[in-house]
């Protein structure tokens, strides 16, 4: 099972491999960032990591005395401590971009197809654009529910809108390949 990224090369060449990135773990398996595989395959030849999953379909990384196969996630050998900083929360800047994103175009009223934001506390009334105060919107839904709050508006929301959380996600999925393994 792997996870391309939209920033990974399309197709895998001798000239381009070390753009892609690798996922790294600490020790106790939990995301800690992305960095590129000229820095992992450095990391995995030093004995500082150790690759969890490799590259589908298969790519070698040679020199000349060592073969490897390119990493996809790799875990660190030694636990590394950090402070849990928060980048973005619920009440921080969000754009229309990140919103639908989040909400993967779906509507947070009716779940159809959404192009629009809405904001839940409309401006008109003081509302922020963060991301705890917009939610991805149909045309239909957004137009019905105007310049009022979902509850004047008769309309109930299908989710609490969130800031988004990347890294817990790709350990979501880290945990699912382990167990699937």
């Amino acid at each position: 099972m792997t996870f391309h990224r939209a920033t990974d090369p399309v197709v895998l060449t001798v000239d381009n491999w070390i753009h892609t990135r690798v996922l790294v773990l600490n020790a106790s398996y939990e995301a800690l960032t992305e960095i590129n595989a000229e820095r992992a395959v450095a990391l995995l030849v030093d004995g500082t990591a150790e690759s969890i999953a490799n590259r589908d379909p298969h790519f070698p990384i040679r020199a000349e005395h060592v073969e490897l196969a390119l990493p996809e996630t790799i875990r660190l050998l030694r636990y590394v401590y950090l402070d849990h900083v928060t980048r973005v929360h619920d009440g921080s800047r969000a754009t229309l971009a990140g919103v639908l994103r989040r909400d993967n175009h779906r509507c947070g009223y009716c779940a159809s197809w959404a192009r629009t934001v809405d904001h839940i506390r409309p401006r008109s009334r003081g509302g922020p654009n963060t991301w705890n105060n917009l939610i991805a919107a149909c045309a239909p839904c957004n137009s019905a529910k105007a310049d009022r709050t979902p509850e004047e508006a008769g309309m109930r929301l299908l989710w609490e809108p969130k800031a988004p959380n990347d890294m817990a996600k790709r350990q979501q999925r880290i945990w699912k390949q382990l167990a699937a393994t």
